[in-house]
């Protein structure tokens, strides 16, 4: 069966620290991995970003300020989109029932965390970071 989805997400930069948000239930769950998800029909994977962010975050991206950094297929789901901007507002962090916990991880510590990236995502998102 082909692959018809499509997901995005959205590596939020403060300060040399990106936001993880803890998984609860569901794909892997007890994995920390960034703000995103599955891409609706009739939108793009910039407005699937920006709705994401806000809807598991409680903060808010606009499109412009979104950087895509990877668009690759993943596994057997279709494609996937990591943006990444130091842009957004909001201060407080607003969980949605899809998470448990969020961290603001110092990117030269993320190996000490279970994340859902890929060796390969992880090692362009890092260097990526750094030059924020």
């Amino acid at each position: 069966m082909p692959a018809t989805k499509s997901g995005a997400n959205v590596i939020l930069v403060d300060n040399g620290k990106i936001l993880l948000l803890l998984r609860e239930g569901g794909w892997k769950s007890s994995h920390w991995g960034p703000p995103g998800g599955g891409v609706d029909k009739g939108e793009t994977p910039e407005q699937a970003a920006v709705r994401e962010t806000f809807e598991e975050s409680g903060l808010r991206v606009k499109p412009e300020d979104l950087e895509l950094l990877i668009q690759r297929t993943k596994h057997n789901y279709g494609m996937i989109y990591f943006y990444i901007t130091d842009k957004f507002s909001g201060k407080d962090i607003k969980l949605s029932y899809e998470h448990s916990d969020f961290a603001w991880v110092d990117i030269k510590k993320i190996d000490e965390y279970n994340t859902t990236f890929e060796p390969d995502e992880l090692a362009v998102i890092k260097k990526a970071v750094l030059s924020y």
